[in-house]
């Protein structure tokens, strides 16, 4: 059996299970599900793609990296302190008294780690300022997908990445998108802590 025939097979037996599950009769006695049974309205949303591309998301995005920069000026600069220090603390190693040296070190070091702990909490920060924010996108794309299903009677919606194959005619990703950006064309982005 040539790969062509074996896909041709494979394909087959996921069309006849799929008839089978989706027509609600599946197979009884032998039997698959006649085709006379009521046509399944589908709608398909790429879902990822409708958020990334919607207008809200495009705004968060640049809200987040002027957030980022700014964030980074001020990291820039608190690094900047720091090697300052330690290059002061380098020269000051052979004038002190080694335990006056290491308590300054040790408050030095104590200093490094503060700044790191401090980056790593605003990195989470932004990450969960930027979630959620896109969560608000999300949450409204949900609601206008399932207003296209009611108003079109699907019985259906999948997101675009777990089909296989489909009509063109059955997505209405740019649909959606249209709705998105109409229902929510921003979002504001509010960090939950000092960024500096």
């Amino acid at each position: 059996m040539t790969y062509r025939s074996s896909l041709r097979l494979l394909l087959s037996s996921l069309l006849i299970f799929a008839g089978a599950s989706i027509g609600g009769g599946g197979a009884i006695g032998g039997k698959l599900a006649a085709a006379s049974e009521p046509n399944v309205r589908v709608l398909v949303v790429d879902v990822s793609a409708v958020v990334r591309q919607s207008d809200a998301a495009v705004g968060i995005q640049k809200q987040m990296e002027a957030v980022r920069s700014k964030i980074q000026a001020g990291i820039t600069a608190r690094e900047k302190v720091l090697l300052k220090e330690e290059q002061t603390l380098g020269q000051q190693r052979s004038i002190l008294a080694p335990d006056v040296f290491e308590k300054k070190a040790a408050e030095f070091r104590q200093k490094v780690d503060q700044a790191q702990r401090d980056i790593q909490a605003k990195r989470r920060d932004l990450d969960k300022t930027f979630n959620t924010a896109i969560g608000k996108v999300r949450k409204t794309l949900i609601e206008i997908i399932a207003k296209m299903a009611k108003e079109s009677e699907a019985h259906l919606v999948f997101d675009k990445r777990q089909v296989l194959m489909m009509e063109n005619s059955l997505d209405v990703s740019n649909e959606a998108l249209t709705r998105l950006n109409k229902a929510l064309p921003e979002v504001i982005v509010e960090m939950p802590v000092a960024d500096n």
